[in-house]
């Protein structure tokens, strides 16, 4: 007994474990109700998670959080530097990719030091994972929350893989997003030739039994650069809006100020910024290299820097009222 008692204080989630293990040889009521014991858990406590919190008070103001993917220090930087300077909370999102390059331990300190000493919230989120062990690792490591995305599986698999994943976040207080149907374009390792819309019906489905704390519904909104007008499902963002659990916006690059504000308005809560991050970034490296000057790096490095916060910042203003145009 003692030995035990000392074991759960160095492993908060014994039971957990234990349990798991148990639930191997029970039916699926007994597991739902496990995992619905740990995401109450979680969510009696959300506000003490930095990506929760955020979302929670974008929904409060109206407003929708800016999720900028980053690749490294300077690009970090400048995404925490554009939300300082409004005043406005900000999601640090990370692919997969780069979590693999740098290592999560590393990567994660990187995040750290740029948000430190920061007037504003900033929570770290994993994008578009499909490996669940470099979810759990993310996870283990100080995420604020993951997204695991099933979406290319079958629905029921797409529902089982997310909702073990869900199971696994909540039990270390990490919150989890989840996508339905499939949406469009290249996301680093990631290509969907074709979209396939998500339902309403659906969706709420997929979100009650999967458990997870926001939904990325495809909604005509696609990955890089978009090739002609999108056509988005204004209506179900709308339905979706009038929910619990915040919408997000994928395949935020290139739409219009107006497309955001509408989708805002309706009800999305965090908005997903990848392509136009790096853009900034080469372009700006690119024109200094091709000006012929001269550059000490720390001036260069300056000058990219600034190149990407003003990107940024300027659609931070529009995610949160604060502009209506480009």
């Amino acid at each position: 007994m003692i030995l035990r008692l000392i074991f759960r204080q160095l492993h908060p989630d014994f039971i957990n474990v234990r349990t798991r293990i148990h639930l191997k040889n029970l039916g699926t009521t007994d597991k739902n109700l496990l995992t619905k014991s740990s995401t109450k858990r979680f969510r009696e406590c959300m506000k003490n998670n930095r990506f929760m919190n955020v979302l929670l008070k974008a929904k409060e103001e109206n407003i929708a959080v800016g999720a900028v993917n980053i690749f490294n220090y300077l690009t970090a930087e400048a995404a925490v530097k554009a939300a300082e300077e409004i005043g406005v909370n900000l999601i640090i999102q990370t692919s997969a990719g780069t979590v693999e390059h740098f290592g999560a331990q590393k990567l994660y300190d990187i995040v750290d030091a740029a948000r430190k000493g920061a007037k504003i919230e900033v929570a770290l989120h994993l994008d578009h994972c499909r490996n669940k062990e470099l979810g759990k690792l993310c996870a283990d490591t100080g995420w604020d929350s993951i997204m695991m995305d099933f979406s290319h599986l079958p629905f029921e698999e797409n529902i089982a893989n997310t909702r073990e994943m869900a199971e696994y976040a909540h039990s270390r207080n990490v919150a989890i997003e989840g996508e339905i149907g499939v949406i469009s374009g290249v996301e680093e390792d990631i290509v969907s030739d074709e979209a396939v819309g998500a339902d309403f019906e659906e969706t709420m489905e997929f979100v009650e039994r999967s458990q997870i704390d926001a939904v990325a519904p495809a909604i005509g909104t696609a990955h890089g650069i978009y090739h002609g007008v999108p056509k988005i499902n204004f209506e179900l963002v709308e339905k979706l809006g009038k929910e619990k659990t915040p919408v997000v916006i994928h395949g935020g690059s290139g739409l219009s100020a107006e497309t955001f504000t509408r989708l805002i308005e309706l009800g999305g809560r965090k908005v997903n910024i990848s392509t136009l991050v790096k853009n900034a970034y080469l372009d700006k490296t690119k024109e200094l290299v091709l000006s012929g000057e001269k550059f000490a790096p720390i001036p260069f490095d300056t000058e990219v820097e600034n190149a990407v916060k003003e990107e940024v910042k300027k659609h931070l203003e529009v995610f949160s009222g604060k502009r209506t145009s480009f």
